[in-house]
């Protein structure tokens, strides 16, 4: 979809407007909720380039309309595919190192 949507496919490049909106709208309300700085897109998605990531951060300036939001950064992540996967590992461990600190 993203190499369509690289090549001008109308339908692919709608999709990608789309879904930029939508993701537009939870980060920014996520930004609100919790005053995040960064939002890290991973995964397929975050390989998407700019296809996703230009039509993201103009729907940004929409919905992040709140001073604190303004400025949040939107970045793919470094570790691609593999962001979720070690995110979740490193909370396991983390979890692990609190418990034996507890002594559970």
């Amino acid at each position: 979809m993203a190499a369509a949507a690289r090549a001008g496919d109308p339908v692919a490049v709608a999709s990608f407007e789309r879904a930029a909106q939508a993701l537009a709208a939870g980060i920014a309300a996520t930004a609100t909720l919790v005053e995040i700085d960064i939002a890290v897109i991973g995964g397929g998605v975050g390989k998407a380039g700019d296809v996703l990531f230009a039509p993201l951060r103009k729907a940004l300036s929409t919905y992040a309309t709140l001073s604190f939001v303004r400025h949040l950064t939107v970045a793919p992540a470094q570790m691609g595919t593999d962001a979720g996967l070690v995110g979740a590992a490193a909370a396991a461990l983390e979890r692990r190192t609190d418990a034996a600190a507890a002594g559970v």
